[in-house]
């Protein structure tokens, strides 16, 4: 008995090694939410089409790939935590979540796709990443992070799902934040090393900022609010060259509001 328990002892098995599988997480996804190239959720490429249960489920519960979450630049003066923020009035998978969504249905969809529809119940989907470090920064800065933004929503009147709570005798127009903010730290170093107080603070400006793009009223629609840009380059516009003034004739440019009008010669 003893030397049989000896024999399995010498197995391999604690040597053996597995070689992970790349998840594909990339996504194309056009308006009638087709894929411009076929793929699988085990296509070492990374290219993923949904298939027609995703699609149904996204038509009936409203939900939005991550594609259609975009950057936005909140005006932190100073980011020594290098933290970008992406925000989308509708609620919207996480770039993970794709790798189980392909036409060739995975065993975990259906899964996936009830733990979606069970978080409709929550207002706002707001999700913490960082990297750019080894694995134990990171999910320590995203987890702080994440706390800095649950406390910068108890400090504006939200829950942490984004509901409003109204003290008594107290009313606003303003039901919830709907919508989909993520937030990511490019230094979770950084973040790890910081005081809670200083990244409260950049919190609370992020939750001031999603707050004017993520308000709901009580009839369930977006509150009006400023229109923001994704992009500090789309008020630019580009004077013209000399080449274009020699060939349309422009002698003097005449700024008129957001227009570049030109002045015949």
């Amino acid at each position: 008995m003893r030397r049989t328990i000896s024999r399995f002892a010498h197995s391999s098995l604690s040597n053996a090694y597995v070689k992970p599988r790349p998840a594909p997480v990339n996504i194309k996804v056009n308006a009638n939410a087709n894929v411009s190239k076929p793929g699988s959720w085990d296509n070492p490429t990374g290219e993923v089409q949904p298939g027609q249960h995703v699609i149904s489920v996204c038509k009936q519960y409203d939900i939005s790939y991550p594609h259609q979450v975009r950057s936005v630049s909140v005006g932190l003066k100073s980011n020594p935590y290098r933290l970008s923020v992406a925000i989308s009035p509708k609620h919207s998978f996480s770039v993970n979540s794709m790798q189980y969504f392909d036409k060739f249905e995975h065993p975990f969809a259906k899964t996936v796709l009830d733990r979606y529809i069970e978080k409709k119940k929550e207002p706002l989907w707001m999700s913490c990443i960082a990297y750019g470090a080894s694995p134990f920064p990171s999910r320590k800065a995203s987890k702080k992070v994440a706390h800095a933004l649950r406390d910068a929503l108890a400090a504006a009147g939200y829950d942490r799902f984004g509901r409003r709570v109204l003290a008594d005798g107290e009313s606003s127009a303003t039901l919830d934040l709907h919508g989909t903010l993520r937030v990511t730290s490019h230094n979770p170093c950084a973040v790890c090393n910081a005081k809670f107080v200083d990244l409260l603070e950049h919190a609370k400006r992020i939750i001031s900022f999603a707050e004017t793009s993520l308000r709901r009223g009580k009839n369930g629609h977006h509150l009006q609010s400023s229109p923001h840009s994704y992009s500090a380059r789309q008020d630019q516009r580009r004077e013209p060259n000399n080449q274009q003034r020699q060939q349309y004739g422009i002698n003097t440019i005449i700024k008129d509001g957001s227009r570049t009008v030109p002045k015949a010669p």
